[in-house]
């Protein structure tokens, strides 16, 4: 890892592009709390912002991205963001063009095909993000909702550009290691949604006695602990929150490092189970 101008280290992708490690998640958020959220994070040293056009909240997300821009906080050049498309359109290349629209941006950092289609659909959506990288519209692609090495082989394995990134579920109880390294061996680098738990998960993993106890031992809060978890692990994080409060804490991550003991305790927490089935 390496410092970036933000408040995260970062990693660096297959495709040569250098990735936040610790972003903001905005699958729950809406108009202007969005835009807000996004705002906050960017002032509290977040420069990995995560959108998708199902979200229906890419225009609030631009707007909060310019409206950092504009304040001075950042350069175009500091973020990287995030945006998905969905299988099951007849349009991917003006869809594309849509979310740079709704953005207000001339580039994408990462576009991911958001999740399962048939397998023609999938093929449509990965050679349409194929295109949009030789047309210097997209930096880097990838897929989400891919969890096993016989779903995802084929786009390591059938297509010009690798996924740089695949975004799956990732918690203290659905930890997917042998997909992580799987991923690795092409360079791809596994991010997490729903780090803390996700949708009515989260008092599950963040009120675990093992994590609390960790999390006393640091005098830091238990998203602390399990955000730190991930990053340390490999994974990429991007929880999500509207509260400004949670979302500095989120990122104050990186001033201490758990012990190899407390990963191992960690690790032992993995159940296999995921709370959604996408």
């Amino acid at each position: 890892m390496q410092n970036s101008k933000g408040a995260a280290p970062t990693v660096k992708l297959n495709s040569g592009f250098d990735m936040p490690v610790l972003g903001l998640g905005t699958w729950t958020l809406r108009g202007k709390v969005a835009e807000d959220a996004v705002y906050v994070a960017i002032k509290n040293g977040y420069r990995l912002i995560d959108t998708a056009k199902y979200y229906d909240n890419e225009e609030a997300v631009g707007r909060g991205i310019r409206r950092a821009i504009d304040e001075g906080l950042v350069k175009r050049e500091d973020l990287f963001v995030t945006s998905k498309l969905v299988p099951w359109s007849n349009s991917l290349d003006e869809d594309i063009d849509d979310s740079l629209e709704r953005l207000g941006l001339e580039y994408i950092d990462l576009m991911l095909l958001h999740q399962h289609g048939s397998d023609a659909e999938d093929k449509a959506v990965y050679k349409a993000m194929e295109r949009a990288v030789k047309a210097k519209k997209i930096r880097s692609i990838g897929i989400s909702n891919y969890y096993t090495e016989k779903t995802a082989k084929r786009f390591f394995a059938d297509f010009e550009i690798k996924p740089a990134v695949v975004q799956n579920e990732n918690h203290v109880f659905y930890q997917n290691t042998e997909f992580k390294e799987y991923a690795k061996r092409y360079g791809a680098v596994v991010e997490s949604y729903y780090p803390l738990g996700g949708r009515g998960h989260t008092e599950d993993v963040l009120g675990n006695k093992v994590v609390a106890k960790i999390a006393k031992a640091h005098r830091k809060s238990a998203a602390q602990v399990v955000l730190r978890w991930h990053v340390q692990s490999g994974y990429i994080a991007i929880p999500g929150s509207k509260n400004p409060d949670h979302i500095a804490e989120n990122i104050s991550i990186f001033d201490f490092e758990l012990t190899d003991e407390e990963m191992k305790q960690i690790a032992a927490l993995d159940t296999g189970h995921r709370y959604e089935n996408w």
